[in-house]
């Protein structure tokens, strides 16, 4: 009798401790992601402007090169998309 209760006591530890640490890998696993989402935020956006003829007062034409132009996102603009990526996620 008393192995009994012994393993069944032993069975319904395991069983918690078990539960417990999945549930802790997954709330980590959500962090991690929260941060490689703000990291992608963060960084500034790359934007190719092209090349143009641009007319002058006295009529004459000249070509401007084309140009990398980087452009960061106001702090309203990131959480608006930050919102928008945590909400598409359903929850069960």
């Amino acid at each position: 009798m008393k192995n009994i209760t012994t393993l069944t006591m032993v069975t319904i530890i395991a069983l918690f401790c078990s539960s417990s640490i999945f549930g802790q890998k997954l709330i980590d696993k959500e962090k991690s992601l929260g941060l490689k989402i703000v990291k992608k935020l963060n960084t500034p956006t790359k934007i190719w402007t092209n090349g143009h003829w641009e007319i002058q007062a006295n009529g004459s034409k000249t070509w401007i090169k084309g140009y990398w132009r980087f452009e960061q996102k106001s702090f309203e603009q990131k959480s608006h998309i930050y919102r928008k990526i945590k909400q598409a996620k359903a929850k069960a």
